[in-house]
């Protein structure tokens, strides 16, 4: 498509080189070398100084639909070009994305069966799949799932292109892919973006702190992906893309100092055969799943489990078969902490568009993994969703998406299912007084919630003092009482992030002046 995009670019302007604009020269070779972001610009000063040149326009469209840029201006763009251009299957397929895009599913089918009439046989089979997951869409917006997204922030999150959050279960820390500038990624690469880099961040009262980068025994001038972990924090993948190293899976794990993280070192030659891209690490080290497009695959990427031998050796790795594979791309593959349950991402099954996040269960009776499940919308969306990292009970999740409200291409955001328990965390301890021999003392405890005037109350047992709370995530005001004895009011904030499920804190009560 690349060089498909070239070549008409280069036609068109031999056609008009009488009325040449010299940001035409500059624009020519942006495309060609796939920048489309900083094409842009570009493009809006030639449709501003033309604004009857309606292959502008539809050029702007499709370097804002490439960049993920506004979809209701892209659209317009295509409205207007498409009507008075000559069509082609290409530019009909081109306004069906920006509709899907947009959610409007009916427009774009319509539009791709425009580009299915005149298609080429190779164009054929994608057009068809557009369709499909138009069908897919339509049918998964009408049962949304109950989420709400937070976005990360500021703090997280940049201008530029966030994304593949990698957290273990306990939430300690995020890890997580930037395409921002960075000493060792400061010059921009050919398609306008910079080298992606990791980086990590740390909570700290209920806030991420500033991400700092990896380093040096992980980030260079070239690229680096993180794109797996062990659900204890202490196994980290990494894609790599170097110039002596393109397509290969590495591994590393914190220092023993406990900042930081090792060099990397790449995976066994039973894993890295062909191109793979992505895997994760279970804790123990000895079970690995990752995708591949070695020979034998069911498509382009499948996914693959390989284990290791008593000996220390791997063994072969294990297609994971039709139930999972199919002739798309299939990438992302997470195992939970049980190895029961495979996410993944995948281009087929029922896909709204790109890739859709899918998870699949084992079943232990016939040694096979479940039909894949569709996450749902809208975790799911029309554009690429990639991957998802479960936290503590499930009832949070971390994603990388792209949004209206967004700070730049894509941004990382914190998912809560609303329809999961809320987590409590258990708050035990003792209320004592100095008058230890009095057992018949009777001590209330109130937490209320300012914001939300909410009062809970607990009393503790009578002859030891002892209590026990049950509250969840939040800001709350103590207050302790007994007759005879000075009030005890204090703040206490159970922190969503790094969630705590147990805490203890003892009070101690003081007489009451006679």
């Amino acid at each position: 498509m690349k060089q498909l995009d070239f070549i008409l670019l280069s036609v068109f302007f031999s056609f008009n080189a009488f009325a040449q604009d010299p940001l035409e020269e500059k624009i020519t070779d942006l495309v060609k070398n796939n920048d489309y972001k900083d094409a842009v610009p570009v493009y809006q000063k030639l449709v501003k100084k033309h604004p009857d040149n309606e292959e502008y326009k539809y050029q702007l469209g499709k370097c804002l639909l490439k960049t993920h840029g506004n979809r209701v201006e892209t659209i317009s763009l295509f409205e207007s070009s498409l009507s008075k251009r000559k069509p082609d299957a290409e530019a009909f397929t081109y306004m069906g994305q920006a509709y899907q895009h947009d959610l409007q599913f009916d427009k774009a089918m319509e539009a791709y069966n425009k580009a299915k009439a005149i298609a080429s046989k190779p164009q054929l089979a994608k057009i068809e799949r557009q369709i499909e997951t138009c069908l897919h869409a339509k049918e998964l917006i009408i049962y949304p799932i109950n989420v709400t997204f937070t976005n990360l922030g500021n703090v997280v999150n940049s201008e530029f292109a966030d994304y593949y959050p990698i957290i273990p279960d306990d939430e300690s820390f995020l890890i997580f892919t930037s395409r921002r500038p960075e000493k060792l990624a400061s010059r921009p690469e050919m398609d306008g973006y910079f080298p992606s880099d990791i980086y990590t961040a740390s909570p700290k009262d209920g806030k991420w702190i500033e991400p700092k980068g990896l380093g040096a025994n992980i980030n260079t001038h070239f690229d680096e992906e993180a794109v797996g972990i062990s659900p204890d924090g202490k196994k980290l993948t990494v894609y790599v893309d170097h110039i002596d190293s393109s397509g290969n899976l590495y591994l590393t794990e914190p220092n023993k100092t406990g900042v930081g993280f090792k060099k990397i070192e790449r995976l066994d030659e039973k894993i890295n055969e062909g191109f793979e891209s992505t895997g994760s690490m279970n804790n123990v080290g000895d079970v690995f799943a990752f995708s591949s497009n070695r020979k034998g695959g069911a498509g382009e990427k499948d996914i693959y489990i390989i284990r290791k031998l008593s000996s220390g050796k791997w063994a072969l790795p294990q297609n994971l078969g039709a139930n999972i594979n199919t002739k798309y791309n299939e990438d992302f593959p997470h195992l939970t902490k049980d190895g029961k349950t495979l996410y993944f991402a995948s281009e087929g099954h029922s896909s709204m568009g790109g890739y859709d996040l899918f998870k699949s269960e084992w079943n232990e009776e016939q040694k096979s993994w479940s039909a894949p499940q569709n996450l749902g919308y809208p975790i799911n969306d029309t554009y690429d969703n990639e991957s998802i990292f479960f936290v503590g009970d499930g009832a949070y999740a971390y994603v990388s998406t792209i949004k209206d409200a967004g700070l730049g291409d894509r941004d990382i955001y914190k998912i809560k299912f609303n329809e999961i328990d809320t987590r409590y965390c258990i708050i035990t301890g003792y209320v004592t007084t100095l008058d230890s021999s009095d057992a018949t003392i009777k001590i209330s405890i109130r937490a209320s919630k300012p914001e939300t005037k909410e009062v809970l109350k607990f009393v503790p047992v009578q002859k030891t003092g002892k209590y026990v709370m049950a509250l969840p995530p939040g800001n709350y005001t103590l207050d302790i009482k007994a007759d005879g004895y000075d009030e005890i009011v204090t703040s206490f904030i159970i922190y969503d992030l790094p969630f705590q499920p147990e805490r203890t804190k003892d009070f101690s009560l003081k007489q009451s002046p006679k």
